[in-house]
């Protein structure tokens, strides 16, 4: 039996991608609108954009945004909004803080939305002059969702800095606060082998209290040797806030900066509990894929559930389509649940019915914010007919392991 194609569209979203998220309370670490240093006379001039797109083809999303002001907490930031994004829509704001706040300064930026959106954020200097005119040069952030912040007791990683001494190059790390509350850390620099070189604790003022945006040059930890390759290890050690962090590199020659995003874990990356879901169907050695699987989360239920799954005729490589998205699956309060379909018959060439199979599949919600669990089939009615030998495919395979990763909201 030919595999169908299915395999390719679910196995190419069964990855997830953390950058650019969709999520319905989202941050961009840095913004801004001001003049910067002067090199030669010429005045850095530096502006940020948004973008903000609706990926539902039915709703609309209203979205109100906060500017957290760099360097203080922002109990009660003034909103924006809500901004109505009509489905499929890109909302473009140029020069956010100042066209949308009115405000000069540099900070971040908090998109709040009834309904998950993408957000993307440019900050730039708009006044680089080069042998063919005034340009711009900056870097790209990508919203980041509230749940990837990290909390007390947990850390994050940001790799590949440099503040080496020939001053080719310099780096800056920033922390953004999502909750509201403080939050106390440690920020550790460390070279390539793990051997930590500087330690520091923001004090009062530099700290991070509640919707605070701050940013520091790595040489703000005290005593931090200059070098290529380091990285910082940035601990939550107390309070009951919530950080994200970033980095940027820059080329002190150029004056180009590159993003560094923080490094996650499953434990800490806190993922929706409800929207889409895509993964792989293992075959008995539970190691190599057999085929795929889909399945949309709500509250309580699994609205819809899809399965590319194998019958061994002559081998479980021969995968077929199982499909229960007709019907709801309740979810139990561990986030278990059990499905069987009726007997569903497949079809031989000549369009008769070349046997048909009744499939069970059970799953739990896992560690790591997925979803996993085994597939059994129940195969029977299969004969010999002129373009295969269907009885082949009778029988049970059973405990054939599934799981599934967040890869979208869903519809």
């Amino acid at each position: 039996m030919k595999k169908s194609s299915l395999v390719a569209v679910l196995l190419t979203t069964a990855i997830v991608a953390l950058a650019g998220t969709p999520g319905t309370n989202l941050f961009l670490p840095s913004v801004g609108h001001g003049q910067g240093s002067c090199p030669g006379g010429i005045c850095a001039q530096w502006r940020a954009d948004a973008w903000v797109f609706n990926p539902d083809t039915a709703k609309p999303a209203a979205v109100t945004i906060y500017f957290l002001q760099r360097g203080a907490s922002n109990p009660t930031p003034a909103p924006v909004g809500p901004l109505t994004i009509a489905p499929g829509e890109t909302r473009e704001l140029v020069d956010i803080v100042l066209a949308s706040f009115g405000k000069e300064g540099y900070g971040a930026l908090r998109f709040v939305s009834d309904n998950p959106i993408l957000v993307t954020g440019r900050i730039y200097d708009e006044n680089v002059v080069t042998s063919k005119g005034t340009g711009t040069a900056g870097q790209f952030f990508a919203g980041l969702p509230a749940a990837q912040a990290i909390g007390n007791g947990q850390s994050t990683e940001i790799i590949g800095l440099a503040q080496d001494a020939a001053g080719l190059w310099r780096s800056n790390f920033g922390l953004v606060e999502t909750t509201g509350h403080a939050a106390t850390v440690v920020v550790e620099l460390i070279d390539q082998l793990g051997v930590v070189l500087a330690t520091w604790t923001p004090a009062a003022g530099e700290g991070i209290g509640g919707f605070a945006a701050q940013q520091y040059a790595i040489t703000r930890l005290p005593s931090a040797p200059q070098g290529v390759n380091q990285r910082l290890r940035i601990r939550v050690t107390g309070g009951s806030g919530k950080v994200l962090a970033y980095a940027s590199r820059i080329d002190n020659r150029t004056g180009d900066p590159s993003t560094v995003e923080m490094l996650l874990t499953p434990v800490t990356v806190g993922l929706p509990k409800i929207g889409l879901f895509d993964g792989v169907v293992l075959k008995q050695d539970g190691v190599a894929a057999n085929g795929a699987v889909r399945l949309v989360v709500g509250e309580s239920a699994v609205t819809s559930l899809a399965v590319l799954s194998g019958i061994p005729c002559p081998t479980d490589d021969s995968g077929v389509l199982v499909d229960f998205s007709g019907t709801n699956v309740v979810l139990d309060a561990a986030g278990q649940f059990t499905a069987t379909l009726p007997a569903q018959p497949y079809a031989a060439l000549d369009g008769s019915t070349a046997f048909s199979t009744v499939w069970t599949i059970s799953g739990a919600r896992n560690a790591t914010g997925g979803f996993s669990g085994t597939i059994t089939s129940v195969t029977s009615g299969g004969t010999n007919k002129s373009d295969f030998n269907y009885a082949q495919c009778n029988g049970t395979v059973s405990g054939r392991l599934w799981h599934a990763s967040y890869s979208g909201p869903g519809q």
